[in-house]
C-alpha cells in the first residue's frame, strides 16, 4: 500500500506559516513516496482571507518537483471550502486551474466558522451541532461535483465545548449513509484524515465509515494528515493504511490532473 499524504498545507494557506520545502523534506525523512499539497481557498470566509495565489503556488510546487525529482512525487492540490451560496464562483475557480487533486471540505456554515470558541456551538448540544454539520455536508455534496474526495467528514469532532467531542456513529448512521450513498453515486472519494487518530474512538469512526463506503461500492479512498506544520507521525499513516486495508481496499487513491492514477 502506497505511503502517501494527500492533505497538507504550507504558507500558501492562510492558517499555515510552514515553508513547503520543509514539508517535502519531512515527507522524505519518513519514507513517503508521494505527497499532495492541498492549499486552502474559501469564498467569503468569516474573519480570515483564504485567497490562494495560484500562480505563485504553482511556481513553487514546480520548482520543488524539479529539485526533488526521483526522490518523491509532489502534486499540486486544492482544499476548496464548499458553500452552496457561492456555487458559481467555486466551480469557476476549481475548473480554471490545473490542479492534480481537489478536496471538498466544510469549515463554516452560514458565515459561522465550525471552530473552537465560535458561535457555531453556542446553545447547542453536541448531537445538534454534529447533526447540523452532517446536514450541511449532505447539501453540499448534492450541490457540488467539482471535488475528487470529501475531506475530514469528522471535522466537527475536533472542536466544541463538550467533554467528549468525538462523533457517536450510531446516532448519525442514517444521515452518514445518505452522505456515502451520494458520494458513490457521484463518483467521489472519501478521505481518511488522521488528525484525530490519537483517539481510538476516531479510528473506530473511520472503520465504520470505510466499511459502509466499501459496502456501497465506493472505489476512491484518499489519506491525509492535514498537517499545517512540517511534522508528522508515521504511526498515524500506518494505522490509517491498516483501516483502509481491513475495509477491503487494496490501495490508497492518488490523482494526476484530476484523473485517478492506475
Amino acid at each position: 500500500m502506497r505511503n502517501v499524504d494527500y492533505h497538507l498545507h504550507s504558507y500558501f494557506s492562510a492558517d499555515s506559516e510552514e515553508n513547503p520545502r520543509n514539508q517535502v523534506l519531512e515527507a522524505i525523512k519518513y519514507g513517503l513516496e508521494e505527497i499532495c499539497f492541498t492549499e486552502h481557498h474559501e469564498f467569503h470566509f468569516p474573519g480570515l482571507s483564504f485567497n490562494l495565489d495560484v500562480s505563485a503556488y504553482f511556481d513553487e510546487i514546480q520548482s520543488l518537483q524539479k529539485e526533488f525529482e526521483g526522490k518523491i512525487k509532489i502534486k499540486k492540490g486544492l482544499e476548496i471550502g464548499l458553500d452552496s451560496r457561492f456555487k458559481e464562483e467555486i466551480d469557476l475557480f476549481v475548473n480554471e486551474h490545473d490542479f492534480d487533486f481537489v478536496i471538498g471540505s466544510i469549515h463554516e456554515i452560514d458565515d459561522i466558522e465550525v471552530y473552537e470558541d465560535t458561535n457555531y456551538y453556542k446553545n447547542k448540544s453536541k448531537i445538534t451541532a454534529h447533526r447540523e454539520y452532517f446536514e450541511h455536508l449532505l447539501e453540499c455534496i448534492d450541490t457540488f461535483k467539482c471535488f475528487d474526495s470529501l475531506g475530514h467528514l469528522d471535522y466537527v469532532a475536533r472542536y466544541g465545548p463538550y467533554q467528549d467531542k468525538l462523533i457517536d456513529y450510531d446516532k448519525f448512521e442514517g444521515i452518514i449513509h445518505q452522505i456515502i450513498k451520494k458520494l458513490v453515486e457521484n463518483g467521489k472519494g472519501i478521505e481518511v484524515n488522521t488528525r484525530l487518530f490519537q483517539f481510538p474512538k476516531a479510528q473506530i469512526f473511520y472503520q465504520y465509515l470505510l466499511t459502509e463506503y466499501a459496502m456501497a461500492d465506493g472505489k476512491i479512498v484518499t489519506l491525509g494528515t492535514d498537517n499545517h506544520k512540517a511534522d508528522r507521525t508515521l504511526d498515524r499513516i500506518q494505522e490509517a493504511q491498516h483501516l483502509i486495508q481491513s475495509a477491503g481496499f487494496s490501495e490508497i487513491s492518488t490523482f494526476s490532473q484530476r484523473i485517478l492514477d492506475k
